[in-house]
């Protein structure tokens, strides 16, 4: 079974993946302009072409969405994809013209201590676009991610934190309604699994996990932060607001994963999008909660289900990480949670 966002009609997804940059690019487009929504509760978020997503728009349909390292370098990573859109006939046409729609954001990955970003990784992500499952871990814009990076060691000089990367997840609802979440993990906070152990995060000499309200000693690279998430379905929600309503849902997904999440250090943000295949998810039970007054009951269920995708897919980005060598990094390295 593809557990992935590629599970969706019509959606491929690739990365431009550079180990040896520790940045990439990743790139989801749809087959057809797909209605998408997106809230962002960090402090610090890096976005492109998002007001049209809001509420009171009046255009809130995308052809895609991309993630980017490099932080706000990233988002000239927009003016390459769509360029190649371009060049592939991908995007809303008017006589000759072609006009792509897309929406993205970026995280301040490790390869912004190594050199310049290249924004060509965008076109480079797109060109690699498949249906196939999607491939996580150290790859597209989680080539360079970490976790648990609120304390470094040896006075500030070294990264102490764990790697991440992409993640994915997917949950059947029954009655064919499909929830997935892609995930690109580069939280300040740790990784906390459900029993409330740490799965990845800021470690020290001992081999053990720092907590974010027991450190006395701040000393860390505040602005290398962001976890951005994006949640599919394949459902009609009918509204902008109900589709915000999901994002809302998904953000949750991100507080229950990491701690502390949506600092002021922090872009995290989340994007939904539908594929709008199934008009009435409710089975014929349904009817008893939207008369027992809950007209929102399906998007609750929905949103819930969003919440446990995004949450495990966080959890996946970490279990698909690889240790990397990293000079900056404590002992040389950044270790991935099976190395740990």
């Amino acid at each position: 079974m593809n557990n992935t966002i590629t599970a969706l009609k019509g959606v491929k997804v690739g990365h431009s993946t550079h180990p040896d940059k520790l940045t990439g690019c990743t790139v989801v487009i749809f087959d057809s302009p797909y209605p998408v929504a997106y809230k962002s509760f960090g402090g610090a978020p890096g976005t492109f072409n998002t007001d049209a997503l809001q509420n009171g728009k009046s255009f809130n349909r995308m052809q895609g969405l991309f993630i980017a390292g490099g932080s706000l370098t990233g988002l000239m990573s927009a003016s390459y994809i769509m360029q190649s859109m371009i060049e592939k006939g991908i995007g809303s046409k008017v006589g000759k013209i072609i006009n792509p729609s897309i929406s993205g954001a970026v995280v301040f990955d490790l390869g912004t201590q190594i050199g310049q970003y290249d924004p060509k990784y965008g076109k480079e992500a797109l060109d690699n676009i498949s249906s196939n499952p999607v491939i996580n871990g150290n790859v597209g814009a989680g080539t360079g991610t970490s976790v648990g990076k609120f304390q470094y060691m040896q006075n500030g000089t070294k990264n102490a934190g764990m790697k991440a990367g992409v993640g994915s997840s997917r949950i059947d609802l029954g009655n064919g309604i499909i929830v997935c979440a892609l995930s690109v993990v580069n939280a300040l906070g740790n990784i906390i699994k459900p029993d409330g152990s740490v799965l990845a995060g800021n470690r020290d000499d001992q081999k053990k996990f720092k907590k974010f309200e027991d450190t006395t000693d701040f000393v860390t690279s505040i602005n290398a932060n962001t976890t951005i998430s994006i949640v599919g379905i394949n459902v009609d929600l009918k509204s902008r607001e109900n589709y915000e309503h999901i994002a809302h849902f998904g953000s949750l997904g991100q507080v229950k994963a990491i701690d502390p999440v949506h600092t002021s250090v922090d872009g995290d943000t989340v994007f939904v999008f539908s594929t709008e295949e199934i008009k009435e998810p409710l089975n014929s039970n349904g009817k008893y909660f939207q008369t027992a007054g809950w007209p929102l009951f399906s998007i609750d269920i929905i949103g819930v289900a969003a919440s446990k995708a995004v949450q495990n897919s966080i959890y996946n980005a970490c279990n698909e990480a690889i240790t990397i060598k990293y000079t900056k990094g404590y002992k040389g390295i950044i270790p991935s949670c099976k190395d740990y």
